[in-house]
Formats: C-alpha cells, structure tokens, sequence
C-alpha cells in the first residue's frame, strides 16, 4: 500500500461537517500500550445532510467474512485480515423529524432520496482503487461501489477523499494493540468479553456499546466472527482512535454468542 494511506504518526484526523475520516487458550493481555498513531485524514464540507448524529465504522474480519453467506470471489486477498467494509453516517435530522425510523435509513441508505444518480463505476485513481482491492472483501457484486451509492453519495462527498480517510481509520484499527491481540486469536475460540476486554484497554474506552460485534454461521455450522462495529461521535470523530472519539451506539446490533470462533484462511 501507498504512503498516502499509511497512519501519520502526529497527524490528526481533520474534519468539516463530515469525515471521511472465556478466551482462547491464552487470556487476553492485562495490559495493552495506547494506541501510538492518529489518522492522516481530509476536510470534506457535506454539501447536503451533515446534520446527523454518528458515524459507525464497519471493518471486517476477512476469514469470517467469506466464510459465511454467499463467501468470496477466488481472487480474495488473504491479507490484511482485518478490512474495510463502510464508513456510515446515522440518520439525517430532516429523516428524524419525518419519523423515518433508523431500519428503513440502514436498508435504503441514499436511495430514500429521490433524485438520486444511477450506480456507476467509481471515480477514483489507480492508487485508490489498488488499496481498494486489497482492502476490501471480493464480493460477486463490487463492494466499494455499493458502499458509495448507498451510504455517501447523497452527502455530494467525492469518493476519492471519502475512501483514503475510511482506508486510513482502518489501517489505524489494524495496527493498534486490539488488532494485534484479533490477529493472535486467529483459529481460536474465544468469550465475547475476552474481546470487548481487549478493545476497552487498547482504546481506552468503558464505553458500552462503542464496539460491536458481529458474527455469523460459516459454511461448517460454527459461529464466527465477521465484523466489527464501531460507533464515533460525529462531532469528535476528529479525536479518534481517542477515547473521547467513541459513543455508545443508540441502536443494540451486536450478535454474537458468548463464544465464537475468530477463524484464520
């Protein structure tokens, strides 16, 4: 990957309106350094509807990912584990005034607006779409360019900026303590509090519910972990992988059981 997606160590994570910016065997550490990088992010002005609450950012753990549903395409990466999946906004105020519940936002995303353009390729630059294909799970369908139509287009944010701040939160989660400790649990059963340990201490954090997790039947019936959820606070998302950056999601999505399996290729 290029040095235009790689963690800043000083810099910090600018923003406008928007930003596209139990166990295993072994008990998870005790203790767990700061996380030491901030983001090399963009200032990006909505045009349109930047007047929500908080952004979820969506990472996948790959091998849980495309060991469930339909799975992947064979031209997978096996590396990085840990990938991009969206960086979405929560409801915007007009939605909220208008008593469109948070369900209807998460499975219509931009197309609740009329008037929007019809998908299309994404316009990005050749170094854009290279971190793209390495970060992003190969789906039958191309997945950097559902996550623009539905969740960013109706903010008028180009995709170029939008996905080099999504590829740099990434990187920053991947490379910090927490996902360092995921990477090690690769192949094994672990407790669901083992990992919420494990990011409480890397972040800093005693949010409840500024992670969740996710997890799904792969295709030999166990249960896996297949995502992470993270839930920033629109207005100190500048802050993050800070502490002060997290909040409590409004709305409980987390699935998974009190043990799961973190599976590896």
């Amino acid at each position: 990957m290029t040095m235009a997606y790689r963690v800043a160590s000083h810099a910090r994570l600018a923003l406008g309106g928007l930003v596209l910016a139990a166990g295993m065997a072994a008990c998870a550490p005790t203790t767990v350094s700061p996380p030491p990088m901030q983001v090399a992010g963009s200032v990006i002005s909505p045009p349109a509807h930047g007047d929500f609450g908080h952004y979820t950012l969506a990472l996948t753990w790959q091998p849980g990912f495309c060991a469930s549903g339909p799975g992947c395409q064979p031209d997978q990466p096996k590396a990085p584990l840990i990938g991009l999946h969206g960086l979405w906004a929560s409801r915007p105020q007009q939605l909220i005034a208008e008593g469109v519940p948070p369900q209807r936002w998460w499975a219509a995303g931009c197309d609740i607006y009329p008037g929007q353009e019809p998908a299309a390729p994404l316009a990005v630059s050749s170094e854009t779409k290279l971190a793209l294909d390495q970060s992003v799970a190969h789906l039958t369908h191309r997945l950097p360019d559902h996550e623009y139509h539905k969740h960013v287009q109706c903010f008028g944010i180009p995709a170029e900026t939008f996905f080099h701040t999504a590829l740099d939160m990434r990187t920053v989660v991947a490379q910090s303590d927490f996902g360092t400790v995921l990477q090690a649990w690769q192949g094994q059963v672990v407790t669901r509090d083992a990992v919420m340990k494990a990011f409480h201490v890397a972040f800093h954090t005693e949010t409840d519910r500024a992670l969740q997790l996710r997890c799904e039947h792969d295709h030999a019936g166990h249960d896996v972990l297949t995502q992470l959820w993270f839930t920033l606070k629109r207005e100190r998302v500048a802050d993050f992988p800070r502490a002060s950056a997290f909040m409590r999601a409004p709305e409980a999505q987390d699935n998974c059981p009190a043990r799961f399996l973190v599976p590896t290729w």
